[in-house]
């Protein structure tokens, strides 16, 4: 775009400190926008008792700043600490509670980073809200970026897609490595930064600690772990503590490897057994969010690829609409450790986001 039009337009950038937003303003700046920085400030990190430490940390936000700094951009942090507790933490502890495996970012996406992001950047002028995500918008819809490994799109699948006609993934058409030698290329200091971790607000990737931390302890709950013909073989302290398709860390000694293939949150009991016994051929999707369809009726009787985790292969499968917000998707080929909670991704040959639902339950072949 000619940057005499270009210098016409406001983009917000979500700004976290690390390479890929720092990238993403570095090429709008160059590229003749007017460009704004906005860092979110939303956890306050009361697991640990460390007020200063927060989803992007102080270090991350100083680090942002200063890359707004040297381009000579308008910095705001914006305080979403509340919002971030009630719409976030509180669906990511309940869902261990209930015997689900829950996924924060996409709830993050949709209310908070995406949701009230854009909307705060509208109040500041901004024509576009533009982030790091490696995922592409075209034509006002959301579809998978290039980097395969990367790709985004999953977790923004449920974010409301009046929005994406304020957003944009600049960086959307590339993959990490370049994304790293552009950042160094462009000068960026923060270019050999690391990857923040997974989950931003549990300190350590040890969700364990801040289950515990964040409802005192009363997450533990001791039960049984059972096979899947009942038979009793070890006790748990807590079905939070563990997720389908874990080996690792079950605390039992048998004849031959098990996995968790089942919770039964309501008997607080493990459900284990073989390897075999967690492969799928059905799963029921809840909470639909449309994207690449306008009802969601488009959606019965058609085949697609599925995603049923952030980094799962694609699963070709059918969709059968079982009411106005439920789905069964059919795979074509048995799909190992679906896990209710999780969100299933349904996506069109091209790459198009047609929607996705949160994983209510699987079916056995």
């Amino acid at each position: 775009m000619d940057k005499i039009i270009n210098k016409n337009k406001t983009i917000a950038v979500a700004m976290s400190g690390g390479v890929d937003s720092s990238v993403v303003a570095y090429m709008l700046k160059k590229e003749g926008y007017n460009i704004i920085g906005i860092t979110m400030k939303h956890w306050g990190g009361e697991d640990s008792g460390d007020n200063n430490k927060t989803c992007c940390s102080l270090d991350d936000i100083y680090d942002a700043k200063r890359v707004c700094d040297d381009l000579g951009i308008s910095h705001y942090v914006v305080n979403f600490e509340k919002e971030f507790k009630e719409e976030v933490v509180k669906y990511f502890i309940d869902d261990y509670i209930n015997g689900n495996t829950p996924n924060p970012c996409v709830v993050c996406n949709r209310k908070i980073k995406l949701g009230k992001l854009v909307d705060f950047s509208k109040k500041i002028g901004a024509d576009f809200l533009a982030t790091g995500h490696y995922a592409k918008v075209i034509n006002e819809k959301l579809y998978m970026g290039d980097d395969v490994k990367k790709d985004q799109a999953y977790f923004l699948s449920q974010v409301k897609k009046d929005y994406f006609k304020s957003i944009l993934f600049p960086i959307g058409n590339y993959n990490k490595t370049y994304v790293r030698e552009l950042a160094k290329e462009l000068g960026v200091r923060v270019y050999a930064k690391k990857d923040s971790q997974e989950i931003c607000f549990v300190e350590n990737d040890d969700y364990k600690k801040f289950l515990m931390n964040m409802t005192d302890g009363k997450i533990f709950k001791n039960g049984e772990i059972v096979t899947t013909k009942g038979e009793v073989v070890g006790k748990h302290k807590g079905t939070a503590f563990y997720t389908i398709g874990q080996r690792k860390g079950l605390g039992i000694s048998y004849s031959k490897p098990l996995y968790v293939v089942d919770l039964d949150s309501k008997n607080n009991r493990v459900i284990v057994g073989d390897n075999e016994e967690l492969f799928r051929n059905k799963l029921i999707a809840i909470k639909i969010n449309l994207l690449g369809v306008e009802k969601i009726e488009e959606l019965d009787n058609i085949y697609c690829n599925i995603k049923t985790r952030s980094r799962d292969i694609l699963h070709r499968a059918k969709l059968k609409l079982i009411d106005e917000n439920k789905i069964e998707a059919s795979f074509e080929l048995g799909v190992r450790a679906i896990t209710p909670g999780q969100l299933a991704v349904f996506y069109r040959e091209d790459g198009l986001v047609l929607g996705s639902g949160f994983i209510e339950g699987g079916k056995s072949l």
